[in-house]
């Protein structure tokens, strides 16, 4: 990698380092710092947010997925490598899927572990099985995702889940988690996304999450696909340009779908949607690269050992190649000018999607 491409990643910290967040300087400098291990691909829940609940547009594309569990043998290969690369990284054992649904999600966790990595987890907790056996092997985080307390709020935002088995098979987990000695028992997080119509739900959900002995935080909910986010602002901008088509790529422009109805009224229940990025953020430059889907932060691994070209991608078709076969530069020179890269950029989603902020900026 050329000193000046060196430089311009190195710049293009700032942000995330000055927005407040967890991302330090030292973790700019790790590469990578996070890895998202998709042991397993599949959800069952089809969320509006997500490419998996945005399945089908007007013109009849589809984003593509590829559902799979990682083969044994091959997950060991990428965690030596990772080690290598970066023997404090934290290794989560998912990617835009639910990790409880691997028959063998103890054993990766154990993988994780015997090589002194952090596996973390984080779940919709709407399926879960081994729970005993997955708290014990000691994954160093667990997170649950809810956006509601009731069955008519959330499915909004998680479609297909149903909030009562939720709920009970958070008790399974404290329970389980409380027959450990207090010295090895997990941190589990309950996350609930606000979004502007279930606010009123939060307390409820507090208080049975500190009942049951979890720490509890709230976050504001946002888009997490960046492909659909980027259709969804191409869709709004009326100066909005074609992805660039460059000799030997594919044509993002006749692959992608446009924007579904299904996204548009996500993007009505959020708080703070992607559009504000560019104001949010107009105070630092438009940079050309960008360090988090860029690998200098996370990396995204699926479960057929592929690299996806960003972490907050999930087409299968926006991929760079096989992990084991790339150093962390030869990732970095491949994402540099990549077309979807420029659009997002364009729109300042990189930073919406790390480290927005709307209290900081209001």
């Amino acid at each position: 990698m050329t000193p000046e491409l060196q430089k311009a990643y190195q710049d293009s910290c700032r942000p995330f380092v000055e927005g407040g967040g967890a991302i330090t300087w030292e973790h700019s400098q790790l590469r990578s710092w996070r890895y998202f291990l998709e042991i397993n691909s599949g959800c069952q829940l089809m969320c509006p947010t997500c490419t998996k609940g945005n399945q089908a547009s007007v013109e009849g594309r589809r984003y593509d997925h590829l559902t799979g569990t990682m083969d044994e043998t091959l997950m060991e290969r990428i965690l030596d490598k990772i080690q290598s690369e970066n023997p404090k990284a934290l290794v989560f054992l998912y990617g835009n899927s639910e990790g409880f649904l691997h028959p063998k999600l103890p054993e990766c966790i154990a993988s994780v572990k015997r090589r002194g990595l952090s596996p973390q987890l984080s779940s919709n907790l709407n399926f879960v099985q081994r729970v005993e056996e997955t708290l014990e092997a000691g994954p160093d985080l667990l997170i649950v995702s809810v956006s509601g307390w009731t069955q008519e709020i959330y499915e909004r935002g998680h479609h297909g889940g149903k909030i009562q088995k939720v709920k009970d098979n958070m008790r399974l987990l404290s329970d389980a988690n409380h027959k450990l000695p207090e010295g090895r028992r997990v941190s589990i997080l309950v996350n609930f996304h606000v979004y502007t119509d279930n606010g009123h739900e939060v307390e409820s959900m507090r208080a049975y999450a500190t009942e049951l002995g979890f720490s509890f935080f709230t976050s504001i909910a946002r888009a997490i696909s960046m492909e659909n986010t980027i259709q969804y602002e191409r869709h709004l901008d009326p100066e909005a340009t074609p992805f660039e088509v460059q000799e030997g790529e594919p044509d993002w422009n006749t692959l992608l779908p446009t924007v579904t109805p299904t996204y548009i009224d996500a993007m009505k229940r959020l708080l703070t949607p992607p559009t504000q990025a560019r104001d949010m953020y107009k105070h630092y430059p438009v940079t050309d690269v960008c360090p988090v889907g860029a690998g200098m932060i996370f990396t995204f691994i699926r479960h057929d050992g592929f690299v996806q070209m960003c972490s907050c991608t999930a087409d299968r078709r926006i991929v760079l190649g096989k992990y084991l076969d790339l150093t962390q530069d030869q990732m970095l020179e491949k994402r540099f000018g990549h077309p979807i890269c420029k659009q997002c950029l364009k729109y300042r989603n990189n930073l919406y999607y790390m480290i927005a902020d709307r209290q900081k900026w209001e």
